[in-house]
């Protein structure tokens, strides 16, 4: 998103209520409706939702969880997913009304907004398209690429990249061992390490 819009929106958004929440807190369930539109000012939140066998399953991490509460705003589609604090994070929250009617005395904000949604779930198709055309090693080295790439204030472990490619934990530990093997990482403890990134991205057959 560009700066300038950026700050356009923490101005708005500056006025209203700031949420705080702990690592680790659920902070919105299935079938609960956010109370407005929410905006990021630090931390990280995790998109996820559980099968019938209990399997938990990542569809994506927000720095900007305005994305997706627009949504919802603006469709009134029921919330089917969990929202998890991944890091300590601080949430300003306007509601949808005041929101919606700043975006249509703004409209560079908005466009930009319906540009950034929009590529958002570009990316989404992408990383959907590349796991299911790839085997577990190709899906492990993808995620490891993509997370590394972006990661910031939050540990990566084996559970996560297990519940982003919907394999089991213990295949995520052989696919890592693999790559540890092989050179193209160093897996410590809720950090890895990138040695070879060439190696890696052909690894995951991703561009």
């Amino acid at each position: 998103m560009e700066q300038i819009i950026r700050k356009k929106l923490e101005g708005f958004f500056c006025d209203y209520p700031l949420k705080s929440f702990k690592k680790g807190e659920i902070i919105l369930r299935p079938g609960e409706e956010p109370t407005g539109v929410g905006f990021i000012k630090s931390g990280y939140i995790r998109l996820y939702t559980v099968t019938e066998s209990g399997q938990e399953i990542t569809m994506e991490f927000f720095k900007p969880l305005l994305f997706l509460t627009t949504i919802l705003a603006l469709t009134s589609r029921e919330n089917k997913f969990y929202f998890e604090a991944i890091t300590p994070v601080e949430i300003y929250e306007a509601p949808n009304k005041e929101f919606l009617e700043y975006l249509e005395k703004n409209t560079d904000v908005a466009q930009e907004l319906n540009k950034n949604i929009m590529t958002a779930f570009l990316d989404l198709m992408d990383n959907t398209a590349n796991l299911l055309a790839g085997n577990a090693y190709s899906r492990v080295a993808m995620m490891v690429y993509s997370l590394t790439n972006r990661a910031e204030g939050f540990g990566i472990t084996h559970k996560l990249i297990a519940s982003l490619t919907g394999l089991t934990r213990e295949t995520v530990t052989l696919q890592m061992i693999k790559l540890e093997k092989q050179g193209l990482i160093v897996n410590k403890s809720k950090s890895i390490q990138v040695i070879n990134k060439e190696k890696l991205i052909k690894a995951a057959k991703v561009t």
